[in-house]
């Protein structure tokens, strides 16, 4: 794995960019200032979670163009790690970890997304340490394990549903 931190500009107060060698992708995280929370940031991107889904430097660069001013070499430091990792193998934490990366459902980064997806009711579910505003498939099971949109951190959460008092929004 390769990793690259850059400073933001515009929104952003900093830009990831990298290789992931087990999901066989780049990635790109750029965090903006928290909304709520002074001093804390806040995922405004972050994609390459999935296996394959950010298949070439140029895909991740093109993602985090707009955040940071990147090194013209960046493209070939990138492909660098890339081709240095092909005689890599998994080990044992992640050939056990694959089969659950892989029956994970596709990353739904944005609102607009989740309702496309059918996530559509909305639901703030509470307990003593969280409180998640989110969005959850119509008859789902709030006594269950359950997946759901979280609005505030733009990212699919697994929710034990029992742990939480879930009213609608």
């Amino acid at each position: 794995m390769s990793r690259y931190d850059f400073p933001g500009k515009d929104v952003a107060n900093s830009v990831t960019i990298g290789w992931d060698r087990p999901l066989a992708t780049f990635f790109v995280q750029v965090m903006q200032p928290h909304p709520r929370i002074d001093g804390e940031e806040a995922i405004f991107i972050w994609r390459g979670t999935a296996p394959g889904e950010l298949p070439t430097a140029a895909a991740a660069i093109a993602l985090a163009a707009d955040y940071a001013d990147l090194p013209d070499n960046l493209g070939a430091m990138l492909e660098t790690d890339r081709l240095k990792s092909l005689g890599t193998f998994d080990g044992p934490a992640q050939m056990a970890a694959k089969p659950f990366i892989q029956a994970t459902p596709p990353p739904i980064r944005s609102e607009a997304e989740a309702r496309e997806a059918g996530y559509t009711r909305a639901v703030v579910a509470d307990c003593s340490q969280h409180t998640l505003e989110l969005l959850i498939e119509p008859g789902t099971d709030l006594d269950s394990t359950f997946l759901a949109f979280d609005r505030s951190e733009n990212e699919m959460l697994h929710v034990h549903g029992w742990n939480f008092t879930i009213e609608p929004e």
